[in-house]
Parts: structure tokens; C-alpha cells; sequence
């Protein structure tokens, strides 16, 4: 009952910000830049260039504490600073500052990480090699991560974790390696690249190198290949990884991915589905298989009046964590976004979760607000 009166409060919240804020500025105006712009820069006319976001949010969630409660959340500010050093030769660090002033640790009040760090050298236009800390090329959701970008308050829960965990591929995916970008003249572009990381991304694996419960020497290797130029608004594509992820070197953990996103003036579709297979992990002692999609739609109204600020939102996601084990998942996710000034978004979201196979179901679904920034 306190959650339900959560959402109609949020609701009502929602609807008085649509009507009392003004709509800034005309239909024609447009976004300076997106956080997309700044994923995949590396030259500029500007010899050091600074941008960023930040969200603020709230979550209403089902359950016990900890994991059940009302909280107010300083989510994320990242900025992103970027410096010519010659014509070919642009270097950027993306830094990721989380859930302040939340406890750590005794010494650290905030989670803090490197999001990209990396010298980017583009020997001619359309090709360009990264070497630092790259964020990972692998489907839609390393592109679209931002709360500029993402239409909903929460990202997929297969691929980031939701109340219930188990996503079967974590992005934001950072990792240190040589990462290779080739324009394809009216075709899209593909990524080529070798990481030390593994898909399994766990605490001891993400990014392991030197140290770490899985420390090795091995190193993953993978591509991506986006369509983007044949059709307008339309970017379809294929994602694979593979590499070892134990200290031998001996077990490999790997990902396929297809994905799909249309950009239809009213009506925005995307949906991704991936599978993979992490030897020795699975329940029993044999290999972990998993597997799942996500799709979203979303709907702008053609009202004048909101000039294409708002739109409606869907998403669903079914996924099988371990499939011997049957740990199966979905969610179903509905909200509103909203632009109230250039670059200013707000929106609230409603998630129903559930847990299938042999999972026990538990109460956690979870009704959030988000109000964010890209400056």
C-alpha cells in the first residue's frame, strides 16, 4: 500500500512539472550535443573540451531493508574532459563518481571509477586505434548508458543488475586494451579489439590482469559490427567476445549478440538478445549457458504544444542466468520522460519483476524518479 501511494504521488509529481515548467525555446531548437557525441570523439575544433552529466533519483523498492526502502540517491555525476594534442591525436578521461555520500568503506564515502581513459590516434578520417581504458564495444548498451540517452530510469537488468541481480552481461563494460574503428562508407562501422578482461566480469575478473582471485595472462578478444548507413534512424548489428577467464587460462567465457534500433520520428524501438557460455561456472560443476533479450518501445506524442519533449516507454526482459540451474528472470518496466529545458530530462518508472524456474519470488518490484543533466 505505501509503495502503491509512492507511485500515485511520483505520478502526480510528474504531471504538475509537465504543467507548471514552461517548454524552453521553439521546436526548431536543438541539442548542442549528446553524450554520444563525446563516446566517440577524437578530434575537435576546441583544444580542451569539457562535458558531463549528472542524475539524481529516487527509488521507492519493495522488500525488506536493505534492499527494500525509500531512498533519495545522488546517482551518478561523470564528467568528461578531452584534449587535442596534435592533428591526429586526441586523449580523454571519462571520470564516474557514484552514489554519494553512500559508505564504501571507513575511508571512502562514494564509488568512484574510470569510465574511459584512453589516447585516441586517427591516422586518417574514419579509422582510429584506442589504447587505455575503453568502454567496451558490445551491443546498444555501452552507446545508450547515460540518463540523457536512456528513455527509462533503469538500464536493461539483463545487462546491468536489476533488484534481483544475475545480469548475463554487465555493462557499462570498461577495460584496459587496443581497440581498432573503421568507418565503412555507406555501410556503418566495425570494432575490433583485445581487452584484459573476460565476459564474466565478476569482482575478481572485471579488467584482471595482474591481480586478482583470477589473474591471468590471457586476453579476450572481439568485434562489433554496427549498420548504420543504409536506411535513416535504423542501426542493426552483431557483437561477439571471447577470452579466458580463470588463472590457467584454461576456461573460456564467451558472448554473441545481435541487436537492433529504430529511430521512427514517434514511434523508437530498440531490443538486443545475447547468449554465452562461461566453462566450469554452471551449478553442477559444468559450463554456465546463458542467455536473453530486451525490447523497448517508445512512443512520442504528436502534440504541438510538448514539441517532441515527451515520450511514453516499455521495456521488457527475459533472461536465464544459468540455464541447468533454471534461473530464470523477467521485467517489465513503464515510464515517462520528459524535457523540460535543453539538456534537463525527467522521468519516473514503474518496474515489475519477477522470478521464474526455480528461483523463489520475492517482492522487489520498484518505483523510481530520476531528474538529470548533460552539460
Amino acid at each position: 500500500m505505501k509503495q502503491n501511494k509512492t507511485i500515485i504521488g511520483a505520478f502526480f509529481f510528474f504531471l504538475a512539472a509537465v504543467l507548471l515548467f514552461p517548454v524552453a525555446g521553439s521546436a526548431a531548437e536543438e541539442d548542442e550535443f549528446t553524450f554520444g557525441d563525446l563516446f566517440v570523439t577524437r578530434s575537435s575544433t576546441e583544444k580542451v573540451r569539457f562535458h558531463g552529466y549528472a542524475a539524481f533519483q529516487y527509488f521507492d523498492a519493495e522488500g525488506a531493508s536493505p534492499g527494500g526502502n525509500r531512498t533519495f540517491d545522488q546517482h551518478v555525476f561523470e564528467p568528461f574532459f578531452g584534449y587535442q594534442v596534435a592533428d591526429h591525436v586526441f586523449a580523454k578521461i571519462i571520470l564516474e563518481f557514484e552514489h554519494v555520500p553512500e559508505e564504501v568503506d571507513d575511508d571512502q564515502f562514494a564509488e568512484f571509477f574510470i569510465e574511459q581513459a584512453e589516447i585516441d590516434i586517427t591516422p586518417w578520417p574514419g579509422t582510429t586505434f584506442a589504447f587505455g581504458a575503453i568502454l567496451v564495444p558490445f551491443g546498444l548498451e555501452n552507446y545508450l548508458h547515460s540518463p540523457s540517452d536512456n528513455r527509462l530510469v533503469s538500464r536493461p537488468p539483463m545487462t546491468k543488475s536489476g533488484p534481483n541481480g544475475n545480469p548475463i552481461l554487465n555493462n557499462t563494460w570498461t577495460d584496459v586494451g587496443i581497440q581498432f574503428t573503421h568507418e565503412i562508407p555507406m555501410v556503418g562501422m566495425v570494432d575490433l579489439y583485445t581487452i584484459n578482461g573476460s565476459a564474466v566480469q565478476d569482482k575478481g575478473s572485471r579488467g584482471r590482469d595482474t591481480k586478482g582471485a583470477s589473474a591471468n595472462s590471457g586476453k579476450s578478444y572481439g568485434t562489433e559490427v554496427q549498420v548504420t548507413k543504409l536506411l535513416p534512424g535504423v542501426n542493426v548489428g552483431a557483437s561477439y567476445v571471447t577470452g579466458p577467464h580463470d588463472p590457467g587460462s584454461d576456461l573460456d567465457s564467451s558472448r554473441w549478440g545481435v541487436h537492433a534500433l529504430a529511430d521512427l520520428g514517434i514511434i523508437y524501438l530498440q531490443a538486443e538478445y545475447i547468449l554465452g557460455t562461461d566453462e566450469g561456472l554452471g551449478a553442477s560443476g559444468g559450463d554456465r549457458d546463458v542467455s536473453g533479450y530486451y525490447a523497448l518501445v517508445s512512443f512520442v506524442p504528436p502534440v504541438a504544444s510538448l514539441e517532441n519533449r515527451l515520450d511514453l516507454n516499455v521495456r521488457y526482459t527475459d533472461w536465464t542466468a544459468d540455464k541447468d540451474a533454471e534461473k530464470d528472470f523477467t521485467e517489465t518496466a513503464v515510464g515517462i520522460r520528459y524535457r523540460p529545458y535543453q539538456n534537463t530530462w525527467a522521468k519516473v518508472e514503474y518496474q515489475m519483476n519477477k522470478e521464474e524456474g526455480s528461483n523463489t519470488e520475492v517482492d522487489n518490484n520498484v518505483a523510481a524518479f530520476q531528474l538529470s543533466v548533460l552539460f
